[in-house]
């Protein structure tokens, strides 16, 4: 009997997929982080098309574990396996092909350490101009598991600016703890652009990629300190004194605003007379009856005006 037709038997009764050699393996198996994540990737062997996959990890001596059964892409996250990975952790990740009940051999990824070995991205930047100076504000990248201050303590900033067109005159400041740095030796009315890169401190070489570099203007000098407390002083001292002079002086200033002079007699003399024109005298004797409106709606006397009878001359 041939070795084909036995392992033939052997998958029919036992109900194993069979290791076959005429499958080709996955080629360029690779694990890599990036940010605290943990990818294994692949490329796709020659061979049948729909090929399918499975993928393995194992964390240092632990025998490996599977992540990724029967996948048809050509990578496997280990990051969002349940019980999760550990951030100072040495992984090592494996794969192979299946295409029906014949599968490949597994083949191997490199080993990584996660923390020492993650690939850090740019941190995000933002610029604050401050008359003459320029604030520099840094946020880390995010972590898939941890945080970047929690994994390294000792990580420090590097900030490299230069007036912008001049990028060969580089200026540098190095080993920053503070996520916000004030850059104060600038030129008034100057465009300035700045980069910033993390070192975590772990190894010599462990950076973060470069951020993008941006730019921002500064303005005119500040004003010395000086300056603003002799300008408080001045209006302080002439707010009190006109205040002294409007307490010492407020009868004098009542008299201006408010005076007190009379008019003369004969403007008095000529307003408390009585008017004794016509028309005043005509109305002052006016005289009016009652006006007394019956059921019917006829008038018993109509309303009309009584003129003052003239005085009768006496002859004696």
């Amino acid at each position: 009997m041939s070795a084909t037709v036995c392992v033939f038997i052997l998958s029919a009764v036992c109900g194993h997929t069979v290791v076959s050699g005429g499958l080709s393996r996955p080629t360029k198996v690779r694990l890599t982080s990036q940010d605290m994540n943990l990818v294994l990737s692949w490329d796709s062997p020659a061979g049948p098309a729909g090929l399918l996959y499975t993928a393995e990890y194992k964390f240092s001596v632990i025998s490996y574990r599977a992540s990724c059964v029967n996948i048809s892409t050509l990578e496997c996250d280990f990051t969002r396996i349940p019980q999760g990975i550990y951030q100072f952790g040495k992984y090592t990740g494996r794969v192979r092909a299946q295409s029906g009940t014949e599968t490949s051999a597994w083949v191997e990824s490199n080993n990584i350490t996660l923390d020492r070995e993650t690939f850090i991205t740019s941190p995000n930047v933002s610029l604050l101009s401050n008359a003459a100076a320029i604030e520099v504000i840094i946020q880390d990248p995010v972590f898939r598991i941890s945080s970047l201050r929690e994994l390294y303590s000792s990580a420090t900033y590097k900030i490299t600016y230069w007036q912008d067109g001049q990028r060969q005159k580089t200026k540098n400041m190095s080993n920053i703890l503070q996520n916000r740095v004030v850059l104060s030796d600038l030129e008034p009315w100057t465009r300035y652009c700045v980069q910033v890169q993390i070192s975590t401190g772990r190894r010599p070489n462990h950076l973060s990629l470069p951020s993008t570099a941006v730019c921002e203007s500064t303005t005119i000098d500040e004003e010395a300190p000086w300056v603003a407390a002799v300008m408080t002083f001045v209006v302080t001292a002439m707010a009190v004194a006109l205040v002294v002079i409007a307490v010492v002086y407020r009868k004098r200033i009542s008299r201006f605003l408010c005076p007190k002079d009379e008019l003369p007699q004969h403007f008095n003399e000529d307003l408390m007379k009585r008017p004794n024109s016509s028309w005043y005298i005509a109305i002052a004797e006016e005289i009016f009856h009652q006006v007394i409106i019956i059921p019917d709606g006829s008038v018993l006397e109509a309303e009309r005006p009584l003129e003052a009878e003239p005085p009768h001359n006496t002859q004696t």
